[in-house]
C-alpha cells in the first residue's frame, strides 16, 4: 500500500519509506526518486543527479516533468524505486 505524505513543500509517497517525493509549480512538476543515478542507463531530458547538492524531498535523481508524454517515460523509473524498496 503506498500512502500520500504531505509536506510544507512537496508531497511524498511512500510504502515502508518515501518513494518518491513531489513538488509541484506552475508549470511544471518536479519529482525526486529514491534511486541512484547509476539506475538512470539513458538521458533525459529534465532528469538531474541532485545527489550532491541540497533539496526538497528523498532521493538522489530528479525529474522535471511539464507534459503528460514526458510523465510516460519517467513513470518506469517510478516503478522501480517502488520496487527497490522492497515494495
Amino acid at each position: 500500500m503506498i500512502e500520500e505524505v504531505p509536506r510544507k513543500l512537496y508531497v511524498a509517497y511512500r510504502s515502508s519509506q518515501n518513494i518518491v517525493c513531489m513538488e509541484v509549480k506552475a508549470k511544471h512538476i518536479k519529482l525526486w526518486l529514491k534511486l541512484s543515478s547509476l539506475d538512470i542507463k539513458e538521458s533525459l531530458e529534465g532528469y538531474r543527479d541532485v545527489s550532491n547538492i541540497g533539496h526538497y524531498g528523498t532521493g538522489n535523481v530528479e525529474f522535471t516533468v511539464s507534459s503528460e508524454p514526458e510523465f510516460g517515460k519517467v513513470k518506469k523509473y517510478i516503478e522501480m524505486a517502488y520496487h527497490k524498496i522492497g515494495s
